[in-house]
């Protein structure tokens, strides 16, 4: 045995080597994904209080880091029937008890914007389902003056619609913007439901891009 292990000592150094290499690759691998993981912005956008009309929408930040929301978007529809309305600041029509609005300088910033910094573990909430309807229903009806085309079909009558929320944020030190979305789905009795169990996170190169031009679209 002794004989065997001194003829073939340069190939045992080199296996050990190699091995020795190999495990180094992969714990490095690990600490990689560990840290790239880490540092991944994470927006969940969660739906609560039921599923009637009266549902609300929560906005997490399940990141390490802080994020800066933007621009928080509401979608209804599909294809040219889509309508898309900015719901980033309160509504300047009517609060949620259907009052008059209260001045912006008497309300607290987090009264009149859901835009600004949301640290790690955080929450805000976006509203009630009808509230944000009817602000989308507005935005239609300016819409068809332009074209006199109705886009508030899906809004009006008790067809089933795709309803989806779009985040727009900053993060740390990423370029650019990233962005979380998450589809419902209005049924013909009027409940929502999500369309899947999870959050989409667009966070990738050319996610990041088409978020900054949907961003810069509703300036």
């Amino acid at each position: 045995m002794g004989s065997w292990i001194e003829q073939h000592a340069t190939l045992l150094q080199v296996g050990v080597s190699v091995a020795t290499l190999l495990v180094w690759v992969f714990y490095a691998q690990l600490l990689f994904l560990s840290y790239h993981r880490a540092r991944r912005p994470k927006i969940v956008i969660n739906q609560m209080l039921g599923n009637s009309d009266k549902a609300r929408f929560l906005i997490s930040n399940m990141s390490q880091e802080a994020i800066h929301i933007d621009k928080v978007l509401v979608c209804v529809g599909s294809g040219e029937d889509r309508v898309c309305e900015q719901v980033t600041d309160a509504d300047p029509e009517r609060d949620s008890n259907g009052n008059e609005q209260k001045s912006m300088l008497s309300a607290r910033l987090d009264e009149v914007t859901v835009q600004g910094p949301l640290g790690s573990g955080k929450c805000i909430e976006l509203g009630a389902f009808a509230h944000l309807l009817n602000r989308i229903w507005r935005r239609a009806e300016i819409n068809n003056s332009e074209d006199g085309v109705s886009r508030s079909n899906a809004i009006e009558t008790d067809d089933a619609c795709r309803v989806e929320i779009i985040v727009i944020a900053v993060y740390s030190s990423e370029k650019g913007v990233v962005g979380a979305s998450r589809a419902f789905w209005r049924k013909e009795d009027g409940a929502l439901s999500p369309e899947n169990v999870k959050t989409d996170q667009h966070t990738g190169f050319f996610a990041r891009r088409r978020m900054a031009r949907l961003h810069a679209q509703y300036v």
